[in-house]
């Protein structure tokens, strides 16, 4: 009797495995490839004379018009859409993208901020100081 109990369960749950395999678990075609920001210029941590202008690369799964840049220098602010940013599409699918405050910051800490996405509820956001003397 025990045999026959031991054969069925074997069964069962082999067919429970092969059940579960079959759909899959979905996640490749939902998955989020958030985009990724490289090559800052002026560099993080770096000390400068004075700062006016900004530039990035932007992975090649990023929708352009989603790029925002915020640049906070002490009290002021300073927000960029993709409307006010130069956008520059590579070869390669990355974007350069670039832009210039109205006047040059000459002292204090600037703090850089990036946010975009590569699909709704897909977001990455990124940032980094520098030192103005």
């Amino acid at each position: 009797m025990k045999p026959y109990y031991l054969t069925a369960m074997t069964l069962l749950l082999g067919m429970n495995m092969n059940t579960a395999y079959a759909y899959g678990s979905g996640s490749s075609s939902n998955a989020c490839h958030k985009p990724t920001f490289s090559e800052f210029q002026p560099a993080a941590n770096k000390y400068l004379q004075s700062f006016r202008e900004f530039s990035f690369v932007a992975s090649s799964n990023t929708v352009a018009n989603s790029i925002e840049v915020n640049i906070s220098v002490g009290q002021n602010k300073h927000h960029f859409t993709a409307k006010e940013l130069e956008i520059t599409p590579r070869r390669s699918g990355q974007l350069e993208v670039s832009g210039k405050l109205d006047r040059p910051f000459q002292h204090g800490f600037v703090r850089i901020s990036v946010k975009a996405h590569s699909k709704p509820g897909c977001e990455h956001s990124d940032g980094y100081l520098i030192r103005v003397q």
